[in-house]
């Protein structure tokens, strides 16, 4: 599972990056782009939350971090739909968002932790 999910997390961090790049640029996305992003996220999501599920205590904090950079996704998605560009969320929802990865990759890469 949580190799699945890191997988999903890889393919939506390279997304995220597009995505900021062009709020920090000050121009729109393509919204199909976005969805795509978020649907991924929810795919990785959903793999954490079976593992956690199947009796693998350590993604509870994953889990919680991603409670956090959900909403701050659907808020930024609001805020684009009105054509702000809000740095400082995309940069909170980034930064949480590779904190919350590097967990994942060390959960995966490290059975015993």
């Amino acid at each position: 599972m949580l190799f699945g999910a890191l997988g999903a997390f890889t393919v939506v961090a390279l997304a995220g990056v597009l995505l900021a790049l062009d709020v920090f640029k000050g121009i729109g996305s393509s919204k199909q782009f976005a969805l795509a992003h978020a649907g991924v996220a929810l795919l990785g999501s959903l793999l954490v939350i079976l593992a956690a599920l199947g009796g693998d205590n350590r993604v509870w904090t994953n889990i919680g971090l991603a409670v956090v950079i959900i909403g701050l996704g659907i808020t930024i998605s609001f805020k684009r739909a009105k054509g702000e560009h809000p740095k400082g969320l995309v940069a909170a929802h980034g930064g949480l968002a590779v904190i919350c990865y590097l967990i994942l990759a060390y959960y995966t890469f490290t059975p015993a932790a």
